[in-house]
């Protein structure tokens, strides 16, 4: 029933998850397809090599028997399933869009040529996985001989596990170690059950050594259960007290296993001077540039625990991040009953604990699963590349654990817990599957539906293109954004015909100064709906989430310029748009309101507070300058914070007087509040703006006290009228006000 739904899930994942979209699955097919059509191994070197990428370094049992099974499929036609999207986000699961590394996954590919190759694949892989799964069961039974319902929930749990059925069903050589390895530690199992009057045959130890010969011809994790397998042997010697069992398990066990895999390990020795090939992987994958730190090792462990238990795509579509929180929780609350069930349930004695079968069972799972995670961990210290599916070899060790650890604390509570009561674990894990399933994977694929006309709200933009395509209409927020926001924005897209290109699209926001301070340079629909996929005469919307960065104002919110358009196809070079009547289309087609990220507080800026206001909703709350100057200093600094109490109608520019006593100016400086980066038509309720008047003071400025006055007028006006002004503590003269003197020495 377990195994059967487990088949059922994965089968589900094969057919839901478009081709090559699993973790380094383009680079395994390609691996199985270049044997397949009658290629040796690859030979590897940083600058050559095919379509497999690092891959090729990988030991081959996998590759071998998956291109065997595929050898009679024509799979002539996977240069059109390998469009690369080339603004994929590959392992940023906080990026809106382009989760997709395959441009066309939107497409609905038959089962026929290499997309069936694959699904062969895959489902090879399924069933690897699913004999996993059963040998689990295996283990379990030993590790709870006294119960039936112990091991068939820890066969739920881990069939459960979204990122294992994930994984499972995908063309990857992990489906080929997690098999080897649980049947592995399987054996080891059985072996360390044995009583001790029981000898062991010859062909025991001669099982072990083709298991392990075929875990080390599957993957390198394999070489690790050759320590978990001389730790067993040498119990077992200890155990009998018989240390001839060391020379006759070595014989039997290494012969066949270097039989199988040591030809492999030899090519590598002769082709890189490597035995393992591994510098020759990182070579061609990437090297890790930096040290480890403590805090870049607590990120990796962070990735590699949302992707032991679900993080999709290739490392770009997460859960809800509430279900990693609770699954963190479970995880270290049966870390906590593992070693409550040894130090407090079980106080005996190491040695007579291990005259418990089951125990001895747990402890080998304990065991290999701490090597594996330390193999994890070592590697890295040398690459980027902290995926949970690397634990899946010891999958069988974490379910027993994780079910033996809440049972364990499940005691305290229930006099004999039974596992109904911890089947709310695997049924929320299938609750995420199916999610994952019917939303979150469609969702991240599925090319945007068309519509057949734009909102009535939607600005209208005609912006067409010689290779027939069409900016219909944008949707632009409004409100104001802050940096780090992500803007939303919407394009309407159209094409009058029929395209056999792909043409990428941008969207831009633009500050005063024309420096990019929002860029989402994509193909349509977050890469999931490129331009040949259109129909023509089809309208599709297009949102976008432009995240604002860059070279933003700290003194005053910006008007950001918006900035759409498609580019040359290859290039970085925008396409020229024309309106319907066949001249240049505007530049620019919207604005987004940015704040600074931190409010223009009085207090916080050190001004001095103020309450005047002037006509059309204009204040001035705060003010700061100098209280003496000496006339050679070159200029006097005057800092003035602006308000909007309502939503001005005209574009305003403020100046600051600087006049002698007797009324004569001798100085002053006009610009507009927000200095070109925000006119004061665009303000709306409560924006503010940090001005800066610097006034040039003459050389033969002569000693004494002088004024400051300040007033606003409008800037669109030849006549310079100043809006009117009240204000009850300070003077008003000419609709402008005394802000104060200064002393000139």
């Amino acid at each position: 029933m377990v195994l059967a739904l487990f088949v059922g899930i994965g089968v589900w994942y094969s057919l839901v998850v478009p081709p090559f979209e699993t973790p380094d699955e383009l680079y395994h097919y390609a691996f199985a397809r270049h044997l397949a059509g009658g290629g040796g191994l690859p030979v590897q070197t940083r600058d050559a090599g095919g379509l497999w990428a690092h891959e090729g370094t990988q030991a081959p049992l996998y590759y071998f028997l998956a291109g065997r099974l595929t050898a009679g499929i024509d799979q002539s036609d996977f240069d059109q399933l390998t469009r690369l999207n080339p603004y994929a986000n590959l392992g940023n699961p906080l990026s809106p869009g382009n989760k997709n590394l395959m441009l066309y996954s939107a497409h609905q590919w038959s089962l026929r040529g290499s997309n069936l190759a694959l699904h062969v694949d895959r489902w090879f892989s399924l069933t690897l996985v699913a004999v996993s799964l059963w040998l689990a069961y295996r283990i379990a039974c030993l590790a709870f001989p006294r119960s039936t319902g112990w091991p068939i929930l820890v066969m739920l749990v881990i069939a459960s596990i979204p990122q294992f059925s994930f994984i499972g069903a995908s063309a990857s050589n992990d489906s080929m170690m997690i098999f080897t390895s649980t049947a592995t530690v399987y054996w080891l199992a059985r072996l360390i059950v044995l009583p001790a009057e029981r000898p062991v045959h010859w062909w025991e130890w001669l099982v072990l050594g083709i298991l392990l010969g075929l875990a080390a011809l599957s993957k390198l994790q394999g070489l690790g259960l050759f320590a978990l397998a001389a730790m067993v042997i040498m119990w077992m010697a200890w155990q009998r007290r018989t240390w001839w069992l060391l020379a006759q398990a070595g014989a039997l066990v290494l012969l066949p296993a270097l039989a199988i895999a040591g030809w492999w390990y030899w090519r590598n020795y002769n082709l890189y001077g490597d035995w393992l090939g591994a510098r020759q992987l990182l070579s061609i994958n990437g090297q890790r540039t930096r040290p480890l730190t403590w805090r870049g090792l607590w990120g990796e462990m962070r990735g590699l625990r949302y992707s032991f238990w679900g993080l999709f795509g290739w490392f770009s579509i997460p859960l809800p991040a509430w279900i990693y929180r609770l699954l963190d929780t479970l995880t270290a609350l049966a870390v906590a009953g593992v070693f409550i069930s040894v130090f407090v349930h079980r106080p005996q004695r190491a040695g007579t604990l291990l005259k418990s079968p089951s125990v001895r069972v747990q402890l080998l799972l304990a065991l290999w699963a701490v090597i594996l995670v330390g193999l994890t961990l070592y590697w890295a210290t040398f690459a980027t590349s902290s995926q949970g599916r690397l634990l899946f070899p010891a999958i069988s060790s974490f379910g027993v654990l994780m079910v033996a650890g809440l049972a364990s604390l499940l005691a305290f509570a229930v006099k004999s817990p039974k596992p109904m009561l911890l089947v709310g674990l695997p049924c929320g894990l299938l609750v995420c599957s199916a999610y994952t399933l019917t939303s979150l994977l469609p969702d991240s694929y599925r090319a945007p539906l068309p519509i057949s006309r734009v909102r009535a709200e939607t600005t209208i933009l005609d912006q067409h293109y010689s290779n027939g395509l069409e900016i219909v209409g944008i949707d632009v927020p409004g409100g104001h954004y802050r940096p780090g926001d992500k803007a939303p924005i919407t394009l309407y897209l159209r094409t009058a015909r029929q395209l056999t290109e792909d043409v990428p699209l941008f969207v831009q926001l633009l500050n005063e100064d024309g420096e990019v301070i929002g860029n989402v340079t994509s193909h349509a629909g977050w890469g999931r709906n490129p331009t040949s996929l259109w129909i023509p005469g089809t309208i599709y919307p297009d949102p976008y989430l432009v995240t604002i960065e860059g070279n933003i104002s700290d003194r005053s919110p910006v008007l950001a310029r918006v900035y759409v358009g498609f580019m040359q196809a290859g290039t970085k070079m925008p396409l020229v748009a024309t309106s319907p009547d066949g001249q240049p289309a505007p530049e620019f087609v919207g604005h987004v309101r940015i704040e600074p990220s931190i409010p223009l507080d009085v207090q916080r800026l050190g001004l001095k507070p103020l309450e005047v206001s002037f006509a059309d909703g204009m204040q001035l709350v705060g003010y700061d300058y100098p209280p003496e100057v000496q006339a050679g200093d070159g200029a006097l600094p005057v800092k003035l914070l602006w308000q909007a109490n309502g939503g001005p109608t005209n574009d305003y520019t403020a100046f600051v007087h600087l006049v002698s006593t007797n009324g004569q100016p001798t100085g002053g400086f006009d610009t507009p509040p927000a200095e070109g980066r925000y006119p004061t038509s665009a303000w709306q309720p409560n924006d503010r703006s940090l001005s800066e008047f610097p006034i040039a003071l003459p050389t033969d400025l002569l000693p004494g006290t002088y004024q400051l006055w300040v007033g606003l007028y409008n800037r669109n006006d030849a006549a310079k009228t100043r809006l009117a002004v009240t204000a009850s503590r300070s003077t008003v003269q000419d609709q402008s006000i005394l802000l104060g003197t200064v002393e000139v020495r």
